[in-house]
């Protein structure tokens, strides 16, 4: 039996000690920033693109919505698998990100101001054509298992350590679904994790204080990458049981979070990604969130990456929110 290659690499497992010696607590951060397609996205996505061509062939089109890391994450599979890929972006999505999702040779098609409008033209084109085949960009579970596969390295580079926490941002709910079954079938189902959202991307923290799933009217978070007005059922399914603790953030905290990891690690991420380093950037949320740490705990904050960012985006946000310095 021929054995598949992943499309995307073991990451490294590092430790902070700028952000543990910050929060009293030891600090592991996964850089899914350094996949090949620039975010963990290429996990999930990667996996369903390989089955997707083995099922249909060369001549299938891989069709995804996506704010942005997901439809370069497909762009990137349709370009190592030989086939032809169409990405579905909301008018939100920077020209920026339209230019290198094209770059990696997919067709794109710019649709309404969110994801969810987005995602309807691109079910239109995959109705419309018989070889289309849809890459759902955070709501499957094939791209849940593929986002699990961080679990098994981490745990295989703690080296016998179990988390106190894991720490992610939230937009669809594909990574945090992934990050939540691989804890399961990691033999982890009593590590927490710590979800953050920025303001006006929150739909996971209110459908879970509302106790069902909340549509927001708009996005209206700068973090565009999380902008999926409803979250996964499956998301809101899982943080009923097992140990999931929402915070949000505004978008100055993640813009802020961008810079000061910047300077502290020489890594260069997106505010979607900023969410979930916010929460080592805010004096006592740790300590708070979960009073029982120590010195000894360890805490493994996924770095999600994303590729909508460059310098001129950063100033940009920095004149925005009057924050950060580089």
């Amino acid at each position: 039996m021929t054995v598949v290659q992943p499309l995307h690499i073991l990451t490294p497992l590092v430790p902070s000690p700028e952000l543990s010696r910050r929060n009293g607590v030891n600090i592991w951060l996964k850089l899914e920033n350094i996949q090949p397609s620039g975010s963990f996205k290429i996990r999930g996505l990667g996996h369903i693109s390989q089955k997707a061509v083995q099922q249909h062939g060369k001549q299938a089109n891989l069709v995804c919505s996506s704010g942005g890391n997901a439809g370069l994450a497909v762009a990137y599979a349709g370009r190592q698998l030989g086939v032809k890929a169409t990405i579905v972006l909301p008018t939100t999505t920077s020209e920026f990100m339209r230019k290198k999702i094209e770059a990696e040779g997919a067709f794109v098609v710019v649709e309404g101001e969110a994801w969810d409008e987005a995602d309807k033209r691109a079910r239109a084109i995959v109705a419309a054509d018989p070889h289309a085949v849809y890459m759902p960009p955070f709501d499957h579970a094939d791209v849940w298992k593929g986002n699990s596969t961080m679990i098994p390295e981490i745990k295989a580079q703690l080296g016998g350590i179990v988390p106190d926490a894991i720490v992610c941002s939230v937009g669809g709910g594909g990574l945090i679904n992934g990050i939540i079954l691989g804890l399961q079938e990691a033999g982890w189902s009593n590590v927490p994790v710590l979800a953050l959202e920025t303001n006006g991307a929150n739909s996971f923290q209110q459908s879970f204080d509302a106790g069902k799933l909340v549509t927001l009217p708009k996005i209206t978070s700068i973090a565009t990458t999380l902008g999926a007005k409803t979250v996964s059922a499956k998301t809101f399914e899982l943080s009923q049981v097992h140990p999931v603790v929402p915070h949000v953030i505004e978008d100055a905290e993640a813009v802020n979070a961008c810079y000061q990891f910047l300077s502290d690690h020489r890594f260069l991420v997106e505010p979607s990604c900023g969410a979930a380093l916010a929460a080592a950037y805010t004096p006592g949320l740790f300590a708070k969130t979960y009073p029982h740490l120590n010195k000894n705990s360890n805490i493994v904050m996924i770095v999600c990456g994303g590729s909508n960012i460059n310098f001129d985006i950063l100033e940009q946000f920095k004149n925005q929110f009057g924050v950060g310095s580089v």
